[in-house]
């Protein structure tokens, strides 16, 4: 407010040396003379007009200076407002991974490049129990904990979703089966030295069983999921805490299935 009054203040006092200037030249064009008269009203009309005119021009272009402030602050915030909800939509709260729709839709995105890859169908084994003998906190640590293992084990360097209660899932476009067995090897070294501290004091030891699928050329959701599901039967059939791998002749029935 302080400042609308001094540019008021100055813009007043500009009008009344204006207001005296041209009222000199007028009266010395005549031939007459400036007195004290002529100069009082030359100074008292732009004093009674000039300061509140220009008192209230800047105190509304302040307010709709602080308005159009507050504006640009609204739409920054709500546009955090959508970023953060635009990520919520994404991301599964629990573990920080893509959620099971958005891990579909963009392992088919790129399965349509074509360049195929290999999707890994990663189950906590006895999950049940551990919620059954820990309580359901102890699991909600457990699937956050694997997913930082994922997280380690991958870099970012595939798709990576919670596709279901305790499934994850991985997809590494363009790369070889492998590759997928060897990073899912990794993985369930990884979870398998996981010694989880419980609410109870106790010590839960967690395990995956992996089941991979593989195609060479274009790749969708449904076909991977398929193939990887029955490897993740096979896997937890032999035991548990088990990668199991197509052989190479059903990975290329698949391939053609897809295509």
């Amino acid at each position: 407010m302080k400042l609308v009054v001094l540019k008021a203040v100055i813009a007043t006092l500009l009008s009344i040396i204006a207001s005296l200037a041209i009222c000199w030249i007028a009266i010395h064009l005549t031939g007459g003379s400036m007195n004290w008269f002529a100069a009082l009203l030359s100074a008292l009309c732009p004093l009674l007009i000039a300061f509140p005119a220009s008192m209230y021009t800047f105190y509304q272009n302040h307010r709709i200076a602080l308005a159009h402030q507050e504006l640009e602050a609204t739409h920054r915030e709500l546009a955090g407002v959508y970023r953060r909800l635009a990520a919520a939509a994404r991301i599964d709260e629990m573990t920080g991974l893509l959620n099971r729709s958005t891990f579909i839709a963009e392992l088919n995105q790129a399965g349509q490049r074509g360049a195929g890859g290999v999707l890994l169908v990663i189950d906590a084994d006895d999950f049940k129990g551990i919620n059954d003998t820990h309580g359901h906190l102890t699991g909600d640590r457990a699937l956050a904990t694997i997913a930082d293992v994922i997280r380690d084990v991958f870099c970012g360097g595939g798709l990576a979703g919670r596709i279901g209660g305790e499934e994850f899932g991985v997809f590494l476009e363009a790369a070889t089966l492998s590759k997928g067995e060897a990073l899912a090897e990794r993985l369930r070294r990884g979870v398998e030295r996981i010694e989880l501290h419980t609410e109870r004091n106790g010590l839960a030891r967690l395990s995956v069983s992996i089941g991979i699928a593989f195609v060479e050329e274009a790749a969708d959701f449904s076909t991977l999921m398929a193939t990887a599901d029955e490897q993740l039967y096979v896997a937890k059939r032999r035991g548990r805490n088990q990668v199991s791998v197509p052989e190479m002749q059903s990975a290329t029935v698949q391939l053609r299935t897809a295509s």
